[in-house]
């Protein structure tokens, strides 16, 4: 599972990996929580653009928002089948470029939060999926989901799920909105391999989604 993630790589940086040709420039986020606005990536025919979607996917059939609370990750194992992704995943991904996710040990004391990222600190293609959700105003919602995957051996022990982390040689395929079959699309989804993951032991201040900035990262007392 991912349930909480920080993307505070600065805009240029992402749009020069990302070749983005048109990019939405958002504030730096330490503790990102489901049902907030989280930056994507998508691919158009113009080219790559960013937006500013709703993390917690709403399919286009639901009554209203609530569902998305529930829907924040898509398991890679069962994406092709499920009704709420089966066509997301054919015909809309979007790459969720993390800074790093979070996960708790289990202590006597409570819960301690470990961040993982890259071992450069370089942003993580985490793969997703997006889709549009019309209000009853007309108004439309767009959202997305973070697909996870069985843990490798950088997170097997704290957790046994793990977003997927495509490798940079997967991100125009990923990326490619021409690109339905799954049988190119379904290896892409695997486990990183061992050792892709660094994990930093942080404070409990990033413990409560209140809780926002460079302190989230703070080393433990």
């Amino acid at each position: 599972m991912c349930g909480r993630f920080a993307q505070t790589t600065p805009s240029q940086a992402l749009v020069e990996l990302f070749k983005i040709v048109h990019h939405l420039d958002l504030a730096p986020r330490f503790n990102l929580a489901p049902t907030q606005d989280v930056l994507v990536v998508r691919g158009h025919a113009d080219g790559r653009r960013s937006h500013a979607y709703r993390w917690g996917l709403v399919p286009p059939w639901s009554a209203d928002l609530s569902i998305g609370s529930r829907m924040i990750n898509a398991r890679a194992e069962t994406v092709f089948e499920k009704a709420s992704f089966r066509h997301p995943i054919r015909h809309q991904r979007c790459i969720i470029p993390a800074s790093g996710f979070y996960e708790w040990q289990k202590t006597a004391s409570g819960k301690d939060p470990l961040l993982f990222t890259d071992p450069d600190r370089e942003p993580l293609p985490l793969a997703g999926l997006w889709s549009t959700w019309n209000g009853p105003d007309h108004t439309e919602v767009h959202t997305t989901s973070i697909l996870t995957t069985q843990a490798n051996e950088d997170l097997l022990q704290i957790h046994n799920r793990m977003p997927v982390i495509l490798d940079w040689s997967a991100v125009d395929t990923w990326l490619d909105p021409t690109c339905t079959e799954r049988n190119i699309l379904a290896p892409l989804l695997g486990p990183a391999p061992n050792k892709r993951l660094q994990a930093s032991r942080l404070s409990r201040y990033v413990n409560s989604v209140r809780n926002e900035g460079p302190e989230c990262w703070g080393s433990p007392d």
